[in-house]
């Protein structure tokens, strides 16, 4: 016969093993509650002492398409006039002049007319006014020689494109007869040489299945669209010193009417088992 405190003793065991169960099961779900709880203290330490973001600078004030294109368009329509028909000129002034510039933009022919045969841009240059100076270079039917019109264009980022003010006629971009040759020195190395011939003249005829051997694979080219023959490898020199990576090729070549080229050509040279060119002369994904 079990006594009263066998009985007792048997109840605690089971009631501990309950709570001990218990226990157990409510782990899990303690952890995450504690967890959550160190999350959200971090997330408000991280939004009360996050570090502020470094600003970005301002980007300088460079020159762009949108300035050139505007100064371009409005120098076609500044220099073409018909005196028999001023207003022609003065509606196709007005999308570039403000309320503060006159309708003909300051220019007034009384007699004549003048055309713009081409025109382009000739330098870009930062105004200490504000904006840009883009001076057009143009031929004009008046006249043999090219203008040079100097054009402000400002360009707000918010508002738009903008002329600063009247234009001027300016001369023509300083050109130095006598420049600094390159430091070159000659490429000794017989691999170098042949790779940069034969690289040169299935690049100047087109040929794209033979050039492509000795291309590197990194290597973009766009062929020309003249097909000419190579003729000879006059020079070839190291830009920069011996295996600087760079070499400076001048060739002379002969198109299919017989007209005769010198012409010169910047060539990457990278190498692997043996030289491979890298580029030639410009990389057409580059702006």
């Amino acid at each position: 016969m079990i006594g009263r405190e066998d009985r007792r003793s048997g109840a605690e065991v089971r009631a501990r093993r309950v709570r001990v169960a218990q226990l157990r099961a409510r782990t899990p779900r303690y952890l995450a509650s504690a967890a959550l709880a160190v999350l959200v203290a971090l997330g408000l330490r991280s939004l009360i002492w996050a570090p502020q973001p470094a600003v970005p600078p301002a980007p300088p004030a460079v020159a762009g398409a949108p300035s050139e294109d505007f100064a371009l368009r409005f120098a076609r329509a500044y220099l073409s006039f018909d005196a028999a028909r001023p207003s022609v000129r003065e509606r196709a002034l007005a999308p570039f002049l403000g309320p503060e510039l006159d309708a003909d933009a300051g220019f007034f022919a009384p007699a004549g007319a003048q055309r713009v045969r081409w025109a382009q841009v000739a330098s870009d240059q930062r105004a200490l006014a504000g904006g840009r100076v883009i001076t057009v270079a143009a031929e004009v039917s008046a006249q043999v020689s090219p203008l040079y019109l100097a054009v402000p264009v400002r360009h707000d980022r918010e508002r738009g494109l903008s002329l600063g003010g009247y234009p001027a006629f300016v001369g023509a971009p300083a050109v130095d007869r006598a420049p600094e040759a390159p430091a070159l020195a000659s490429v000794e190395e017989p691999g170098v040489a042949a790779v940069a011939a034969r690289a040169l003249r299935n690049y100047m005829a087109g040929s794209t299945a033979n050039l492509r051997a000795d291309l590197s694979p990194e290597a973009v080219v766009s062929l020309p669209t003249i097909a000419l023959s190579a003729r000879g490898l006059e020079t070839l020199s190291w830009i920069g010193g011996p295996d600087s990576g760079a070499v400076l090729a001048s060739v002379t070549a002969e198109d299919r009417h017989g007209a005769t080229y010198t012409l010169s050509y910047e060539l990457g040279i990278e190498r692997r088992e043996r030289p491979y060119i890298s580029f030639i002369q410009v990389i057409p994904t580059d702006t």
